[in-house]
C-alpha cells in the first residue's frame, strides 16, 4: 500500500500540463504580455507547483496552478520595472489585430490595460494578486481565499484595499477626462 508521499510522487504531470498549462499561459502572458517573460512565468509556475505537490496533496489544481501563475507574473512585472528601461524596436512591436471594433477605444483599453499592469506592480503582493484573480481570472473569493490560505473575508478587505489605491493610481489619468458637474 503506497505511502502518502508515494501518492503525491505520482501525480501524472504531462495530465496536468495538458489540462491546465493553457490557463496558466493566457494567466502568464495577460499580465506580462511579453513573450519571453510568460515563458520563464509559466516555467516557474510549474516548477512551484512541483515543489508544492512534493510537501502536501494537491486536490485542485486549476485554482492552485492560476494563484501561482499570477503571484509569479506579479512578480515578473515587478523585476520588469526594476530592470533598466529599454527600448523596442519597431519590427518587435506586433501590428494591431483588427477585430471590426472602434480602433480607438481598443487602443484605449490597451492603455488601460498597461496602466492597471503598471498599477499592480505598485500594490503589495497580496493585494495585486487577489485583484487580478478576482477582477481578471474571474476567481471567486471563496477560491481565492482557499487558495491563498486566508479567510474570504481577508480577501475582501484586500481587494477593497487595492481598489483604493488603483483609483489613486488611476486618479491622475482620469482627471483631465472627468468633467466637474
Amino acid at each position: 500500500c503506497p505511502t502518502e508521499r508515494e501518492n503525491r510522487n505520482m501525480v501524472d504531470w504531462s495530465e496536468i500540463l495538458a489540462k491546465h498549462g493553457p490557463q496558466v499561459w493566457r494567466t502568464t502572458y495577460r499580465v506580462l504580455r511579453h513573450h519571453t517573460d510568460a515563458y520563464d512565468c509559466y516555467q516557474e509556475t510549474f516548477l512551484a507547483a512541483w515543489q508544492l505537490a512534493q510537501i502536501r496533496q494537491i486536490t485542485d489544481w486549476g485554482p492552485l496552478l492560476t494563484c501561482l501563475a499570477t503571484r509569479k507574473a506579479i512578480d515578473g512585472l515587478r523585476q520588469r520595472g526594476r530592470r533598466i528601461t529599454r527600448t523596442e524596436s519597431l519590427e518587435s512591436v506586433p501590428e494591431p489585430v483588427g477585430n471590426g471594433g472602434d480602433p480607438l477605444l481598443a487602443t484605449r483599453f490597451e492603455e488601460l490595460i498597461d496602466h492597471l499592469r503598471l498599477g499592480l506592480a505598485e500594490l503589495p503582493e497580496k493585494q495585486a494578486e487577489v485583484v487580478w484573480l478576482r477582477c481578471v481570472e474571474e476567481l471567486s473569493h471563496q477560491e481565492i481565499a482557499g487558495q491563498l490560505e486566508i479567510p474570504a473575508g481577508e480577501v475582501r478587505v484586500l481587494l477593497h484595499r487595492a481598489r483604493v489605491r488603483l483609483r489613486q493610481h488611476f486618479a491622475p489619468e482620469f482627471s483631465d477626462s472627468v468633467e466637474e458637474p
